[in-house]
């Protein structure tokens, strides 16, 4: 089973009571002396990799850190994505709190605006800036967690982009070139698509990636530079859907058609068996195709659009702290050790890659599949945060995350429904949930 940046609902911790996790609640106040006390942190951890080979290597790093720092226990929990912000929801607003946790890509803005429940992590950051350590994230980073306040609610450890990779096969089939623009990735996909009716330029499928994307690569994005919605009105944006909608089918007919209904697992799978010949999805995607695809397959370069610009995507999975710690100081520790072994976590199934140079030249990525190549083309800073225009992220980030009005849109966009319409009513629902966030 692959694992994907999960979809779910919001439900603010304000509505959630006080039925919350007792059985993994924050470690308890000191009462000794307060010099000599072992203290016990509690990690939670979600599922970002394979059942049996991350939870596994995720595990072997906490006893790591464990053994090298005496006196600190720390007792690892693996979340499923299943109701996901719920469960962090519930234990804050019960005081069950963990002392430390990874999260969705913008749960830490969602808690903060919710519950003040995030510990920021300046004094870790103004360390790294006096130390150096700051200059080994790359760019924009670090700055991915930082507030309207200035505060730092996460520090990164994976950088999840978005790459887009094609089929060689199926391009010289066609007797098409390799793409460089995003006219010419439609005139491909449409020559792809001659190819038979079963055969598609592109297959895609249940995340709202795409649209997400398109967005920011013709220079626009979701939002402005005030943090408001954009779908409609600026020209740039509601043009990139139209993009979308015109490979559709009300358009040519070059993306699947069970693009409206199929997971991206089913999207992959139509890429493997030579029904596709291009589809976005993370680096992680490489074991998930056979081996004879993957003799087939590179890495799309970034497409230039109108402007002659080259944008990409990527989201940021983080480490945070929670108010309710008793053990600050040990619980910063572990995050600024977490974040040096992001690399061993990618190397056991994590999607995404290193956000810090250092570890991003680890020689065993050399032998990952097309790992170089996609964070070299694909990341930052040709990849842009979802918030791309906008000053810094804010709590409606994670309720978009979690609504499914972006992956409606998508649809409605793949099926041929009116493009003007359908984005005025995601407009609608997404400025709803930034003005409800203010």
């Amino acid at each position: 089973m692959r694992i994907h940046r999960r979809s779910l609902a919001l439900v603010s911790a304000a509505a959630l009571g006080v039925a919350g996790l007792t059985a993994c609640g924050s470690s308890a106040p000191d009462t000794g002396d307060g010099g000599d006390e072992d203290v016990t942190l509690e990690f939670w951890d979600m599922s970002w990799g394979p059942a049996g080979q991350y939870d596994v290597k995720a595990q072997e790093l906490v006893d790591k850190f464990e053994d090298e720092n005496p006196g600190i226990t720390v007792n690892y929990t693996l979340n499923t994505w299943d109701n996901w912000y719920q469960t962090f929801a519930q234990a804050v607003a019960s005081g069950t709190a963990p002392d430390v946790s990874t999260g969705g890509g913008f749960q830490p803005f969602g808690l903060q605006q919710d519950a003040e429940a995030i510990l920021p992590l300046n004094s870790l950051v103004e360390k790294w800036q006096d130390d150096g350590t700051a200059d080994d994230f790359t760019e924009g980073m670090l700055d991915y967690y930082k507030d309207a306040d200035g505060n730092y609610l996460a520090i990164p450890w994976a950088t999840d982009i978005r790459v887009w990779y094609y089929r060689t096969d199926l391009l010289e089939q066609a007797g098409v070139e390799v793409p460089t623009t995003y006219d010419e990735l439609k005139a491909a996909c449409d020559a792809v698509h001659g190819l038979g009716a079963d055969i598609y330029g592109i297959a895609d499928g249940g995340t709202p990636h795409w649209t997400f994307m398109q967005g920011i690569a013709n220079g626009a994005g979701m939002f402005d530079e005030s943090g408001n919605a954009q779908l409609t009105t600026n020209p740039k944006e509601l043009a990139a859907l139209e993009y979308i909608a015109s490979m559709g089918q009300g358009g040519s007919g070059c993306i699947n058609p069970s693009a409206t209904t199929i997971t991206q697992d089913d999207a992959i799978a139509l890429f493997d068996q030579g029904k596709a010949a291009f589809v976005m999805d993370s680096p992680s995607f490489g074991p998930h195709i056979s081996a004879e695809t993957q003799e087939v397959t590179k890495v799309l370069p970034p497409l230039a659009n109108a402007d002659g610009d080259k944008l990409g995507l990527y989201f940021v999975n983080g480490i945070m702290a929670y108010s309710q710690t008793q053990h600050p100081e040990e619980t910063m520790k572990f995050i600024e050790y977490w974040s040096g072994i992001g690399d061993q976590l990618m190397l056991a199934g994590a999607s995404g890659v290193s956000p810090r140079t250092s570890l991003d030249a680890n020689p065993a990525f050399d032998e990952a599949f097309l790992y170089r190549e996609s964070a070299e083309l694909w990341g930052a800073p040709t990849g842009q945060p979802l918030f791309a225009q906008a000053p810094n992220g804010f709590a409606a980030l994670n309720t978009i995350d979690g609504d499914p009005t972006m992956l409606d849109l998508e649809r409605a966009l793949f099926a041929g429904n009116d493009v003007r319409a359908a984005a005025e009513a995601a407009q609608q629902k997404v400025q709803g949930f930034v003005d409800a966030g203010q």
